[in-house]
């Protein structure tokens, strides 16, 4: 198993090398490199300044070690920054692990946050128009970190990829988007976004990274019509 501070590297190039150091925040704007014009699909438009809300119920986050955080819902708030960039925070609440309450330090009993970056790409290629986000840290540091219980100190590195719905069809208040992430034992089931490198979400439990999987859909909603063109 990879060391922590291998896999932090690896993301830090990684993501150097696919967003060009864009900042972490609202602030943050990414060029689209000039090309052919599918070259720049998937894309939002409105490609920047557009706020938006998120929310789930049941969260999952197993190792292939079964090793499972489980919270009840989430619910959170983001922004698109660039026709191909997001930044968004989860805060799930009623998580548990082996029946402890879990939370991430500094907020309520039962809170665990994830605060990421997101990347729009396609999942397979550019014929088949099946469109995803991968949530990173540009960083490399943790997407999530938790404490459960008096002992137990938890952190989650890498990335994790959700499949986005509809494409291709302006989306109209109040109806919304899914962002659909899914695992099996661990393994989470995309793992990957079209032409770029394997990255997947690897967790420990107060112990040795492990491989692990998310399972949630997110409702994503915007106040204005937004469209993602692929």
């Amino acid at each position: 198993m990879p060391a922590t501070t291998t896999l932090k590297e690896r993301s830090i190039v990684r993501r150097r090398r696919r967003i060009g150091l864009c900042a972490a925040a609202a602030a943050v704007s990414c060029a689209v490199a000039a090309g052919p014009a599918s070259a720049a699909l998937p894309e939002f438009i409105p490609g920047a300044g557009v706020p938006f809300t998120v929310k789930s119920g049941k969260t999952i986050l197993e190792t292939v070690g079964k090793q499972k955080l489980t919270c009840l819902a989430d619910t959170g708030a983001g922004e698109i920054i660039a026709p191909k960039n997001v930044t968004v925070v989860f805060v799930f609440s009623g998580c548990e692990h082996k029946k402890v309450m879990c939370n991430t330090p500094g907020v309520g009993p039962g809170e665990v946050v994830l605060q990421a970056s997101g990347l729009l790409g396609y999942l397979v290629n550019p014929e088949i128009k099946t469109v995803g986000i991968d949530l990173s840290n540009p960083t490399g540091a943790p997407l999530m970190q938790f404490v459960c219980g008096a002992a137990l100190r938890g952190f989650v590195v890498g990335s994790v990829i959700g499949q986005l719905t509809p494409v291709n069809k302006l989306v109209k208040p109040p109806a919304g988007f899914a962002l659909k992430f899914s695992e099996a034992g661990g393994k989470q089931k995309i793992v990957k976004l079209f032409a770029e490198p394997v990255d997947v979400p690897m967790t420990s439990y107060g112990g040795p990274l492990e491989e692990s999987g998310l399972a949630s859909t997110e409702s994503i909603s915007f106040k204005i019509p937004v469209k993602v063109v692929a």
